[in-house]
């Protein structure tokens, strides 16, 4: 019943926003897709991972904070963290790639922490302003860059495929969730919430149901979890962030499932045109 009525909701959304001006939904298909963005449609999605992240479109290589999440130093364009393997990656990479950056004298540390899967952010002295001093190099953006694909946009991409979604927004929703959730096996991964979000809405695009009221139903899922997340060391900080599931839904509700630029995006009050 619950998935019938997000169904109907999604219909009467389409016909009102195209009542208005605003382009309706495609047809649902059925089976998986082939969705692809393009190079366009592609940086507007990362303008909004950006956005979501750093408060900004623009892309924060060297960006350095603790958020105090359990997940130690959280760095770059869309978090990479010293807890994991993502940090220490990046500068092997890119110490191969322009030998004697200053950025090699913290390897020792960060292999310490990776092997450990610690949070601990001591032991690296000078480590944020060697990061922010890399990040003018296009040799360590584009290590960012590659990463990102491999941890967060192709596996949404796969995802999406496989759900059938056909839209350029339905693969951006999932692209910010690899972003923020990771793609784990983990009850606050993408892989669990698309999960959870299939059973609410009654099955997948492929099946039928139609995308928005499927994408309507993902991110219902993923506010409760950044509410309520499973691993509690991200409870604050998830917490806080609940206002880019809101931005995203707003962009569902207003059929802008093309990511045509410029495109209006509303974030904790404030406008941004994303181009």
């Amino acid at each position: 019943m619950r998935a019938a009525r997000i169904r109907i909701a999604a219909m009467l959304l389409a016909v009102l926003t195209g009542a208005c001006g605003t382009s309706a939904w495609p047809e649902p298909g059925h089976g998986p897709s082939t969705i692809a963005l393009s190079e366009r449609q592609r940086y507007v999605a990362d303008e909004l991972v950006s956005l979501f992240e750093h408060g900004g479109p623009e892309p924060q290589y060297g960006a350095v904070e603790e958020l105090a999440d359990g997940r130690g130093l959280t760095c770059g364009t869309i978090g990479f963290t010293t807890s994991s393997t993502e940090v220490r990656e990046i500068v092997e990479v890119y110490d191969a790639a322009a030998p004697g950056s200053r950025l090699a004298r913290h390897l020792p540390r960060l292999r310490e922490l990776a092997d450990a899967g610690s949070d601990d952010t001591g032991g690296l002295p000078g480590f944020a302003e060697d990061w922010r001093a890399a990040a003018g190099d296009p040799a360590f953006r584009a290590e960012q860059d590659r990463l990102t694909d491999r941890l967060a946009f192709d596996p949404a991409l796969e995802h999406a495929h496989r759900l059938g979604l056909r839209t350029p927004l339905g693969v951006a929703v999932l692209f910010d969730s690899a972003v923020q959730h990771g793609t784990a096996d983990d009850p606050d991964g993408l892989p669990a919430l698309i999960a959870r979000a299939t059973q609410r809405a009654g099955g997948t695009p492929a099946a039928g149901v139609a995308e928005p009221a499927w994408l309507v139903a993902f991110l219902d899922v993923r506010a409760d979890t950044l509410r309520n997340p499973h691993d509690r060391d991200t409870r604050d900080a998830w917490s806080e962030s609940v206002d880019r599931v809101s931005a995203l839904r707003d962009l569902v509700n207003r059929a802008a499932y093309d990511l045509a630029a410029p495109l209006a995006v509303t974030l904790d009050g404030d406008e941004y045109d994303l181009r």
